[in-house]
């Protein structure tokens, strides 16, 4: 571990956190920019909007950490008491920030809106603190010395506290701890269940020196495995056990690094100048949505054919079948496939058929996807997504065909 793990920590304020209406994005995206200067959380926490538990919560972590960086609760409605509850708890007054109100003013005029005490509620902060400027918003943010520790506070709008955080944040913890580099390297992977990732693993990690470790992700339906190293000295050994590292896990992955499956096969798409398309049944045109999502695709991307239903099939591809059973199967999805490459003209096609549930036939299971990919040769694939929810079914499946048409295009 670096020599700063366990003295940051995040705390999030909010009702809306609790009940699952939102997630904790800030504390991801602080993790990934504390990373980038070799640090590292050592706990997240979210509390309701209530006095006792965030007075609480701020005394624990300020005796835990040298760094304490808190979310939310600096708005204009009745559910935003940081900034009172920070107040008592340095026994200081609430006052206005008068650069913030001037802000406040002028962005109230330009939309013809009334001054309340609602809308100054978000410009106050407490007296015995330093404000911390939002450029991206109206709410000031703040920051003390308490305890052990510095507490930074800032709103809970992504936007606001990304911008505050890279702003005036980061400068501060830099000059607040002993910042050591920490190097990494990333393998996703696809078709290997993360233990025998571990089982794989192994002996690599009995060999790591001390500072450098293995970090595992299962990010359904792949597993990720991260290495960091924390000796510059042995730069070497990292290189080292990169390579050994990459010839164990080659079977299966798909990337080095934060790049998506749909990223990398769209790049190879555009490297080799080749347009794809697909015919999508089980998966809905999920597969197709994905590779649309990524800048550049249309130089690529043909479109696809989301025939669902068997009437569908032949309608739009031509692709007859007996009964309606038929319309999940090897040879469907070759047919379908077949079809999509003569009708587009495509250099790449790829065909998905499946049971995503709730039922399926007693000679496959739920989960059965039948894969067609047809390039310069043929590949038909049947394999099972390991889960029996139907909506990861359909992302199981859309990433296997995906890996599937990045496959064909690997292959020489």
């Amino acid at each position: 571990m670096t020599s700063s793990f366990n003295q940051i920590e995040t705390l999030a304020i909010g009702d809306e956190l609790l009940v699952g209406k939102i997630s904790d994005t800030n504390s991801q995206f602080v993790a990934k920019k504390l990373f980038n200067l070799g640090l590292r959380l050592s706990r997240q926490t979210v509390v309701a909007d209530d006095f006792s538990e965030i007075t609480e919560a701020l005394k624990e972590a300020s005796q835990r950490s040298k760094v304490v960086i808190v979310f939310g609760g600096l708005g204009p409605t009745s559910d935003d008491k940081t900034a009172e509850c920070v107040g008592r708890l340095l026994g200081c007054r609430i006052v206005e920030h008068l650069s913030s109100k001037e802000k406040l003013f002028s962005f109230l005029k330009k939309r013809g809106r009334e001054v309340t005490p609602a809308t100054l509620k978000q410009i106050l902060y407490p007296e015995a603190t330093e404000v911390i400027p939002n450029s991206k918003g109206l709410a000031p943010g703040f920051y003390f010395q308490f305890q052990k520790a510095t507490l930074f506070f800032l709103p809970g709008v992504p936007m606001e506290m990304e911008a505050m955080f890279e702003e005036t944040v980061l400068p501060n913890i830099r000059n607040l701890l002993h910042v050591s580099k920490l190097w990494s390297n990333t393998w996703r992977c696809l078709g290997i269940h993360e233990s025998q990732v571990q089982e794989l693993m192994n002996p690599v990690e009995k060999n790591l020196p001390e500072g450098c470790y293995l970090g595992y992700r299962t990010f359904f339906p792949e597993n990720h495995l991260t290495l960091y190293w924390a000796e510059e000295k042995k730069l070497k050994g990292f290189e080292e056990a990169k390579i050994k590292i990459a010839q164990i896990l080659a079977p299966w992955t798909y990337t080095e690094g934060d790049r998506e499956l749909e990223q990398v096969l769209v790049e190879e798409l555009i490297r080799q100048k080749k347009k794809i398309a697909l015919v999508e049944s089980c998966t809905g045109g999920l597969t197709l949505q994905r590779l649309t999502r990524v800048p550049g695709a249309s130089n690529v991307v043909w479109g696809g054919y989301t025939s669902y239903q068997v009437e569908a099939k032949e309608t739009m591809l031509g692709v007859k079948l007996k009964s309606p059973e038929d319309g999940v199967s090897q040879y469907c999805s070759t047919q379908l496939v077949t079809q999509a490459k003569k009708l587009s003209g495509c250099d790449l096609c790829g065909a998905v058929t499946g049971y995503m549930g709730p039922s399926a036939p007693e000679k496959d299971s739920m989960g059965t996807v039948y894969l067609s990919i047809l390039g310069n040769e043929l590949t038909e694939k049947k394999l099972v997504v390991p889960t029996s929810d139907r909506v990861r079914a359909q992302w199981g499946a859309s990433s296997y065909l995906l890996q599937a048409l990045l496959q064909s295009l690997l292959e020489k």
